[in-house]
């Protein structure tokens, strides 16, 4: 992109910042700093304590996910268990 280009952006923008893509240097700064901040002030233990699941039924649907995403991970077909778990035999294997 040619510097009359870019010039002709930032006018087309109703404000004057220049346009950022996947370089957003501020974006990353502004998540650097809150991450900081939320690693120095934030309770732990209490926010992992008010994320636990609050019941059994909870606990199980949330494994229950967790296993059908790793079940489509890139690379695996999720419709050969053989694949995904070595030594469980593959529907067409019954």
């Amino acid at each position: 992109m040619s510097e009359h280009d870019d010039k002709r952006s930032r006018e087309s923008r109703p404000n004057s910042e220049p346009l950022q893509g996947e370089g957003d240097y501020q974006a990353s700064r502004r998540y650097r700093e809150r991450l900081g901040e939320f690693i120095d002030n934030a309770d732990v233990d209490a926010l992992a304590h008010d994320a636990a699941p609050a019941s059994a039924q909870q606990a199980r649907d949330l494994a229950l996910a967790e296993e059908r995403g790793r079940d489509r991970s890139k690379g695996d077909d999720a419709a050969d268990a053989g694949l995904m778990y070595p030594g469980r035999k593959s529907e067409s294997d019954h």
